[in-house]
């Protein structure tokens, strides 16, 4: 017995998947992304100076809340984990010691992709 469910996208993947056609949720352009909204959050909080970007110790400096706690252990569980100091490394591409909110947002998104993969 096959579930459809009736509402909103529910409604439309169940179509799909009883056609056989694979569907594709592209957002708007006005949507944000995961790491748009994180990385929005994270600069609001630890942007001590205000300046718009982080140093790596305003980055390091982040609270461990708890679904900061939960990210890290699904991390860890499919070896993606890395320190504040490796993230903060791969974010400064250009050496400057300062990341802005789009480096941010940029991992963010890339690193929420590679969590879906495995």
């Amino acid at each position: 017995m096959k579930k459809i469910w009736l509402c909103g996208m529910g409604f439309l993947m169940a179509n799909a998947v009883v056609s056989g056609a694979v569907a594709k949720y592209k957002a708007p352009a006005d949507v944000k992304t995961r790491g748009t909204k994180v990385s929005s959050y994270i600069f609001y909080n630890q942007d001590a100076d205000g300046d718009g970007q982080l140093t790596l110790e305003e980055f390091k400096n982040q609270r461990l809340t708890k679904d900061v706690e939960q990210r890290n252990r699904a991390l860890k569980k499919k070896g993606l984990y890395k320190t504040p100091e490796e993230q903060f490394k791969i974010m400064d591409e250009d050496g400057d010691g300062k990341i802005s909110q789009s480096d941010l947002a940029k991992y963010l998104d890339k690193q929420n992709a590679d969590m879906n993969k495995r």
